[in-house]
């Protein structure tokens, strides 16, 4: 291919995924950073199928982006006060500063759930009833979110701000005005084990209210020490000083209880929503090298909401300082527990997260990979999680009629993106030894992945080499096709028929494949795929068709429970030890192949009616083992 032909598809895809028809160079160099491509005299090294597997990528995630405020509010006048820390902070010149479409204020523009109507009530009976003067304000992540998703927001948080009283107070008046007044509609439970440290020095609390985690804490500052990323000691504070010692300006958002008004005292928060981008209400570098995670907890909501970073954002996080800053001062624990929200169950665009890391050249801090790793590796991750992403979006996103565990999603994003890494291990990986010398495993106890989290990781890379290598095979095609094809279904076929056949030995070998991957079956057939290079349509099409095929088709469920037991079997088989085992393996066999797994529902004659026909074909298989005295199969 040309290069002129190769810069054509690039700008092609580049303003396709934009979803508009003039160049963007910002949409080219997402395109060029999701391939990982690169220019070697004057050519760029890149093949079709990566091209049309980014671009459907990037056209996927731009398609889900949209606007969560039609509107762009216009900022007030603003003043300069000294920060506690000495620095100057802009502040508004009105308070309270809020906005809607013309008058610059959104009162009640959150549209709430009944759950959510029945809380805010709640709190306000309690307030009114012991603390009038206190105002209730809700802050940060579940403000952020009703603004971005709307009415059903995934957030079951809510954190508390309160004016003049501290957190652990006013829940202790939650507590007294069910025990005094009494709530019928209202359930409160305390959380079991007490936080303390920072939540006893900071008079903080929770509680279970409806199925809500909600926080209580009173508005503060925060000092702290430059050696230390924790808080040395906190104070109280106004709202707007609560506003400007967050993180970022789209966590700095407050609805109001007692005006049923969104607030944002930055002016930033609204405005990087709208404009969908990662910002800091104070100057980047500053705020990256106060507490370092930040810029992991920014590259987590870039990834989750589908973001991009600020200019200043961008090249404060590639400043050396706040890399040696992330590496002294914030621990494995916590690095881990970041980069697993980063990869986490609501991440949108977990590949703009990889992007980020590897724009932000602290890729490797994020994921620290042994020295004979060439740095390279990471650009072939995110081609295998590009991939996989674009290939979830399309199925489940088009066909929302498929089901999926979207728990198992996390464990996917890290199988797509450590798949180069696993693919380095050695033979002799087994051993505890070569486990611990396995770039891979080296990596996730880095990362502090517990012991589950592994190993349902390397079920689904295992299990995509299974499936590439029996359901996806080429010698196994066509008889996936045929079945495909027609359509059967297994339990309506007349029995011992030549199409019968056909499938009982396609529900056997499909079968074998499942069993040691187990529920992640369908992950690892998701990044068989994506591993592939077939186009992503034909992708698409075959995961629904394999789908259709194992459920619908062979029901294939889980592990299957055998018909006899140990006791019944010795009825009819003199047997033990290793032959004891094949005799086990073989009755698996006949159920699975007789679509006899599951027979719950059933009445007793016909499960007798079953069992007396097992119990045939083993005294035919093993007759040597066959007692005189056993019972005869009807």
């Amino acid at each position: 291919m040309s290069h002129h032909f190769r810069l054509k598809l690039l700008l092609a895809a580049a303003a396709t995924s934009a979803g508009c028809s003039a160049f963007s160079p910002e949409i080219f160099n997402q395109v060029l950073v999701q391939l990982g491509s690169t220019f070697t005299d004057g050519q760029i090294q890149i093949c079709p199928d990566e091209l049309a597997f980014a671009a459907a990528n990037l056209l996927d995630v731009n398609q889900r982006r949209r606007a969560p405020i039609s509107l762009l509010t216009t900022p007030s006048p603003r003043k300069k006060e000294k920060d506690d820390d000495g620095s100057m902070v802009e502040l508004p010149r009105l308070a309270p500063s809020v906005y809607d479409y013309e008058t610059q204020s959104i009162p009640g523009y959150l549209d709430l759930t009944p759950q959510e109507e029945a809380l805010m009530q709640f709190l306000q009976a309690v307030r009114k009833k012991y603390s009038r003067s206190t105002t209730i304000r809700i802050a940060g992540g579940w403000v952020r979110d009703k603004l971005v998703y709307g009415k059903e927001t995934p957030s079951r948080d809510v954190d508390l701000v309160l004016s003049n009283i501290s957190g652990k107070d006013f829940a202790d008046l939650v507590c007294k005005y069910t025990d005094e007044v009494g709530a019928d509609d209202i359930r409160i439970e305390r959380p079991a084990g007490k936080k303390g440290g920072a939540a006893d020095q900071l008079q903080t609390a929770t509680l279970l209210i409806n199925g809500f985690d909600v926080d209580f804490a009173a508005l503060r500052t925060e000092k702290y020490q430059k050696q230390s990323r924790i808080p040395t000691s906190a104070g109280t504070a106004s709202v707007v000083q609560d506003a400007w010692r967050r993180d970022l300006t789209i966590n700095a958002l407050y609805y109001n209880l007692n005006s049923n008004a969104v607030e944002d005292w930055t002016e930033g928060g609204i405005r990087d929503l709208v404009l969908q981008r990662i910002a800091t209400p104070k100057k980047p570098l500053p705020t990256l090298l106060q507490d370092p995670i930040r810029i992991l907890r920014a590259v987590r909501f870039a990834a989750q909401l589908s973001f991009d970073f600020s200019p200043e954002l961008l090249r404060a996080a590639r400043d050396e300082r706040v890399r040696s800053a992330l590496q002294s001062k914030v621990s494995r624990d916590a690095t881990g527990s970041a980069i697993d929200d980063m990869l986490g169950t609501r991440a949108r665009d977990p590949c703009r997260g990889i992007q980020l890391l590897l724009a932000t050249k602290l890729i490797d801090v994020a994921f620290p990979l042994s020295e004979q790793c060439d740095p390279a590796i990471y650009r072939v991750g995110l081609r295998y999680l590009s991939r996989t992403q674009s290939l979830v979006t399309r199925i489940f996103v088009q066909s929302p009629e498929l089901e999926w565990n979207i728990a198992n999603r996390r464990f996917l994003w890290y199988a797509a993106f450590l798949k180069p890494v696993y693919e380095l291990m050695t033979p002799n990986v087994g051993s505890k030894r070569g486990r611990r010398e396995s770039s891979f495993y080296q990596l996730l106890d880095a990362l502090k992945r517990p012991k589950g989290d592994v190993q349902s990781i390397e079920s689904i890379l295992k299990g995509a080499k299974t499936i590439q290598t029996t359901v996806l095979m080429e010698a196994r095609t066509d008889a996936v096709q045929s079945a495909v094809r027609s359509g059967a279904d297994l339990r309506s076929v007349t029995p011992q028929s030549s199409q019968w056949k056909e499938l009982s030995e396609l529900r056997w070998m499909i079968y074998q494949a499942l069993v040691p991957i187990g529920a992640l079956w369908k992950e690892a057939a998701i990044l068989a795929l994506a591993s592939s290079q077939r186009d992503v349509n034909v992708c698409v099409d075959q995961f629904k068709d394999t789908v259709h095929l194992i459920e619908d088709q062979l029901h294939i469920g889980g592990k299957i429970v055998p018909l006899l037991n140990g006791a019944q079997v010795q009825q009819y088989l003199d047997v033990s030890g290793k032959e004891f085992r094949r005799v086990i393996e073989a009755m698996e066999e006949w159920q699975i192949r007789n679509v006899c797994d599951d027979l719950d529902g059933i009445d007793e004659d016909a499960r007798k009616r079953v069992e007396s026909r097992l119990v045939a074909h083993l005294l035919s298989t093993f007759p040597r083992y066959a007692r005189e005295e056993s019972p005869v199969a009807e």
